[in-house]
């Protein structure tokens, strides 16, 4: 500390104590005057403002106030979650956060690898909430025809993934009507195309691709019902049977 703050603390304490004036510090310490009177005129305003004291009256107004602005607007609750609850919500965001990243890479899989099922069962879990079940079907059944065309020469993934492109083809099958006929129809031609491409025959499909066209169930053909209708004996009433009488010896 040097000499200039040491006068300054001696007179900010003597100015505190009553024992010196603002004036007397001043005229023991001429040469720093110019600096000491606005620090410790500074300090004689702090000095008075704390021994400023509101009126009795003003304390009562200014409580009843503060009471009126509380009850207008209440603070609202904040929760606070214990450690366990941190950890429990630390967690589900981890598995949440891994299980999005998981279905997103599961996209990509073919039958045969790890994350296939994964694959299939997020599929699932967006068709069971997508409004429009034909629309996902028409994706899922582009991604099966992608799978087939991917997996063409392994016969073992092949029959797999076989396997799912008719489910959805049997789900499109019942999903048929005016609407959406000519859209599924169109979708199934170029599924029939790609798949020829590569060797691939699927008789599911050919079979609905046979059937375009026609919504209805297709009745048997007369070929297969009896020519011939096998005639029954007439059924008569017990009562009009007669029965011969006994004849009498004479």
């Amino acid at each position: 500390m040097d000499n200039f703050d040491l006068i300054l603390d001696n007179c900010l304490k003597e100015m505190s104590s009553g024992a010196s004036s603002l004036d007397e510090c001043l005229a023991r310490h001429p040469e720093h005057a110019a600096r000491l009177k606005p620090l410790l005129q500074t300090a004689l305003k702090i000095e008075r403002g704390r021994a400023i004291q509101p009126m009795r009256e003003f304390k009562a107004r200014a409580r009843t106030q503060l009471y009126a602005h509380m009850q207008a607007h209440p603070r609202r609750r904040v929760w606070s979650f214990s450690p366990a609850w941190r950890v429990a919500v630390s967690l589900a965001a981890l598995v949440l956060a891994f299980f999005i990243t998981g279905t997103a890479f599961a996209q990509g899989a073919l039958p045969g690898q790890e994350l296939y099922g994964w694959k299939l069962s997020s599929e699932r879990a967006w068709r069971a909430v997508a409004p429009d079940k034909v629309a996902v079907d028409l994706s899922l059944a582009d991604r099966r025809v992608d799978e087939l065309t991917a997996i063409a020469a392994d016969p073992a993934r092949k029959a797999e993934a076989l396997n799912e492109y008719n489910e959805v083809l049997a789900r499109l099958s019942s999903e048929r009507d005016a609407q959406n006929d000519e859209t599924i129809v169109k979708t199934l031609k170029a599924h029939k195309e790609k798949l020829s491409a590569v060797g691939v025959s699927v008789p599911d499909l050919d079979n609905l691709l046979m059937h375009s066209g026609s919504n209805e169930i297709i009745p048997p053909s007369p070929q297969s019902l009896p020519s011939v209708v096998p005639s029954l004996p007439p059924i008569v009433p017990p009562g009009l049977i007669s029965t011969p009488s006994p004849t009498r010896k004479p």
